[in-house]
């Protein structure tokens, strides 16, 4: 036993055969190959709270990290704060602003960030209000988890 431990060592719980490696390079080496791909994070913007919660649960299913809102201030509060935005999902009609409106601003803070809009109202509108933004989609309400699904692979993002 005493020989054993002697070729062996004891790291975060883990027994490790000794190889002369120190435990800042064990843990170096275990760190790269233990950690997963972050996730795509999606940023909803919808005040009806009901709405929100199914797009959330659609979207955590399909292995999205969610950040949640339920205002334009806040959206925008929580894209400058969060570099891992991924895209956002935005509800047309929100208590402080048109989600249209939203959008625009969203863009003006990250150029590239694609946009979904979800909307009750006419799809073919808003297409042609955006049409030379190919990197905004739109989903018309009520929609599925499937069409929401869709609507960010339009604009090129998918989960992990």
């Amino acid at each position: 036993m005493i020989g054993y431990m002697a070729m062996a060592v004891v790291l975060k719980g883990t027994l490790w055969p000794y190889n002369g490696e120190s435990n800042e390079q064990r843990l170096a080496g275990s760190a790269v190959n233990d950690s997963p791909a972050p996730k795509p994070c999606i940023l909803i913007v919808e005040d009806e709270v009901l709405v929100r919660m199914f797009a959330v649960d659609a979207l955590e299913d399909e292995g999205f990290q969610v950040e949640e809102c339920a205002t334009a201030a806040e959206a925008l509060a929580k894209l400058r704060e969060l570099a891992t935005v991924t895209a956002a999902i935005v509800d047309l009609g929100l208590p402080d602003r048109p989600g249209d409106e939203l959008a625009i601003e969203l863009r003006k803070i990250r150029t590239d960030l694609p946009i979904v809009i979800a909307s009750g109202r006419s799809e073919r509108e808003l297409k042609e209000r955006f049409a030379l933004d190919h990197r905004l989609g739109i989903v018309v309400k009520p929609y599925t988890g499937p069409m929401l699904l869709n609507a960010l692979q339009d604009v090129g993002v998918t989960a992990a």
